[in-house]
């Protein structure tokens, strides 16, 4: 039986030129638009929500309150699992954190970090049993902290593993949730090999942030596991886009010599801009209405 995961990465958009402070676009508004499409499609999804306004730029106090609007507004939905997902910059706990990534702290601040998350949601209501660190990053200890946090599962894009798709010679390998050493059940990110617009060979996470549908549908069909990788923040947010989806030149430079220097401009007046007909969410529709018309069955992250 082909399963399919879900799994949205709920955060602000940090990287280069398309960086944006507007998480109410970026975090709220986008996630519940996500939350209520997957509802009308009968489609479950693990929605992984940093704590972390992962910006000086933005007051993390008024961040932390929008993220507990958001978890509230999501509990209305049972296609909805909630989990946490770290980024670490700046997060209230009793060591500094100066690193965004995961992987920069050592055990004991890693099973801190974790406890801080589960207590956090758990104060707003949720039990939390599965995890994603901030850009997948793990180091030695990532899964024993996790085991001294009390966590269950884990969701990671594994570069250094067998990629299960590689686009460069049309080969696709099949991957599976499995358990480690340590006992934490893993449910590893679709990977895919790609020489990407930076004329790199890169692995990335299966994803419509990265992918037209049609580039990938194939392939799609011949796997029996899944997990594709959605981000709140390219929904509503325009942003430079990557690799080949249709309109790409277009928009690049519609976003680099207009939209970009206009949100520079409204900054300074605190008008904030919301897009509600990016590539990417157009491409979302795309995605969800695939599985659904498949009749692809979903999974929560821990299913």
């Amino acid at each position: 039986m082909k399963k399919v995961y879900l799994t949205v990465d709920i955060e602000t958009i940090v990287s280069g030129i398309s960086r944006s402070e507007n998480y109410l676009a970026g975090v709220y508004l986008a996630s519940m638009y996500m939350a209520e499409e997957l509802r009308k499609r009968d489609l479950k999804a693990t929605f992984f929500i940093s704590l972390s306004s992962k910006q000086a730029g933005i007051d993390q106090k008024e961040y932390t309150e929008c993220v507990k609007w958001l978890i509230h507004s999501l509990s209305a939905y049972e296609n909805v699992k909630i989990e946490p997902h770290i980024h670490a910059f700046n997060l209230p706990v009793s060591f500094e954190c100066k690193d965004d990534a995961f992987n920069k702290y050592n055990q004991s601040q890693q099973t801190e970090l974790l406890t801080f998350a589960k207590d956090f949601f758990s104060n707003q209501g949720i039990e939390v049993e599965s995890f994603r660190p901030g850009g997948f990053s793990a180091n030695d200890s990532y899964y024993n902290s996790l085991v001294d946090a009390g966590y269950k599962n884990s969701s990671l894009l594994q570069k250094e593993k067998k990629i299960n798709l590689d686009m460069l010679t049309g080969e696709v390998f099949e991957a599976e949730v499995y358990k480690t050493q340590s006992g934490i059940i893993e449910y590893p990110v679709t990977s895919v090999r790609i020489k990407s617009i930076k004329n790199k060979i890169e692995i990335v996470n299966l994803s419509p942030d990265f992918f037209k549908l049609s580039s990938v549908e194939n392939c799609i069909r011949d796997l029996n596991y899944i997990n594709i990788n959605f981000h709140s923040f390219s929904i509503y947010l325009n942003r430079l886009i990557r690799e080949n989806h249709n309109g790409l030149f277009t928009n690049n430079i519609k976003f680099l010599f207009f939209e970009n220097i206009l949100n520079k401009l409204l900054k300074s007046t605190s008008i904030q801009t919301i897009n509600t007909k990016t590539i990417v969410c157009r491409e979302f529709i795309n995605w969800i209405d695939f599985i659904k018309n498949n009749k692809y069955e979903t999974f929560f992250i821990g299913e």
